[in-house]
């Protein structure tokens, strides 16, 4: 069940038309960027979404909290955040935070990071980690 939870996550972000891929600088990690526009907005803004931490095909075990980190350029004024997992939901709303692995369900994850601006323009960033 979990694996085709994922599955459609995965599709619907491959295939939603707003995902583009890009190569972390510097640390030959992969990570997905994507923006969206509201409807009836103004000049395109495109926001790029990047996951710092944890990285693309990380494990994640043990009791000691790990860091979760990520970035926006392109948004206007204030920007808000949500963090969630595919197996888990709802992480945090904090640009970046620290989260207890124990708290996680074993398995392959999907960390999704969603970042607003003021205006209602959106985008992500994601990357797949294994909870052991």
């Amino acid at each position: 069940m979990k694996l085709i939870v994922i599955l459609v996550i995965c599709f619907a972000l491959l295939f939603s038309g707003c995902m583009e891929q890009e190569k972390s600088s510097g640390n030959g990690r992969d990570a997905l960027a994507g923006s969206s526009e509201p409807a009836g907005a103004g000049s395109p803004v495109k926001m790029k979404v990047i996951i710092t931490s944890p990285g693309a095909g990380q494990i994640i075990q043990g009791k000691e909290d790990i860091s979760f980190d990520g970035s926006a350029e392109g948004g206007e004024g204030k920007l808000s955040y949500e963090w969630s997992s595919s197996i888990n939901g709802r992480l945090s709303t904090s640009r970046s935070f620290k989260y207890n692995p124990a708290k996680l369900e074993k398995g392959r994850h999907v960390i999704i990071l969603k970042v607003t601006d003021e205006r209602g323009r959106s985008g992500e960033g994601s990357v797949q980690v294994e909870v052991m």
